[in-house]
């Protein structure tokens, strides 16, 4: 079959294209003209170049946000299911009914939150994992964007998320940690996680991460997601609870001491000591 050179000029250099062509000389089927292709990108003006990079960038930008959005908020809808139960009540000595959640909160933030802010990193780590084993040759040197990407988006959510979300509480307000045991926890296995990883990649098998190495690291998610439940349910260890007691005469006290809800306040009449003779008032959890 005969071909026809199609050269095109650019200000940085040429393209030369040998097309096929059929007995009247004319451009047969082979030849491939799409307005999505950009021919002979790299020869196009700098500047140009940069504007359709970054138009690009924000364009994608825009549909990760958005589709991370529905796919949070389908997450949300999912954590946020309830269900009803049938738990007794020793003061009213009765059965009452009570909504809980179906999913528990440390194990939802652990898994499905988790997976849905990190599933753009997740699945550029699958499309390049999946790019290489299908690749004919292998470069090099290749550069490992996903697996970079999800270290430094680790790395970002840990340090800068965590300094925005404090610095955004105002000044007056206070935002206290629900349970520190579980973030304690969380917190410690983050950073131990870049160590593995600095161990594996730098010490045990310098460079190449091996089967075993793989598969140490996944196994260590479900050991970390168990080990927060179990702290979450204080290792479903049963302790007595000491009910604090406050013994004053003040009236500005014990008003001070009922709107901070420390307690509820029941007469002497019903417990008295050496101490207390008197039958001053107080206040027991």
């Amino acid at each position: 079959m005969e071909t026809i050179e199609i050269r095109s000029e650019f200000p940085n250099g040429v393209i030369i294209e040998y097309a096929p062509v059929n007995e009247n000389g004319s451009l047969t089927n082979a030849y491939c003209t799409s307005w999505l292709l950009l021919p002979a990108e790299n020869l196009w003006p700098q500047v140009l170049r940069g504007i359709l990079y970054v138009v690009a960038i924000l364009y994608i930008f825009i549909g990760i946000a958005i589709g991370s959005d529905v796919f949070m908020t389908s997450i949300e809808v999912i954590t946020s299911k309830k269900r009803t139960v049938v738990l007794w009540d020793e003061e009213k000595n009765e059965n009452v009914q009570k909504e809980v959640l179906i999913w528990n909160e440390t194990v939802a933030n652990l898994t499905l939150l988790a997976l849905g802010s990190s599933a753009p990193e997740i699945l550029l780590a699958i499309v390049e994992t999946i790019n290489e084993l299908t690749a004919k040759t292998t470069l090099k040197h290749k550069e490992d964007l996903g697996f970079y990407t999800i270290v430094g988006s680790a790395a970002f959510n840990l340090l800068v998320i965590s300094g925005i979300c404090i610095i955004s509480v105002p000044s007056p307000e206070v935002k206290r940690v629900k349970d520190l045991g579980v973030f304690i926890l969380t917190s410690v296995c983050s950073l131990l996680a870049y160590v593995w990883l600095l161990c594996a990649l730098l010490w045990i098998s310098p460079n190449v991460v091996e089967i075993w190495e793989a598969w140490v690291t996944l196994m260590l998610f479900p050991v970390l997601v168990m080990s927060a439940y179990a702290q979450d349910n204080g290792w479903w260890m049963h302790r007595e609870k000491i009910d604090p007691e406050i013994v004053t005469e003040e009236p500005e006290v014990l008003t001070q001491v009922i709107r901070n809800g420390v307690g509820q306040l029941r007469p002497m009449s019903s417990r008295r000591s050496a101490k207390d003779s008197r039958g001053t008032p107080y206040l027991k959890r």
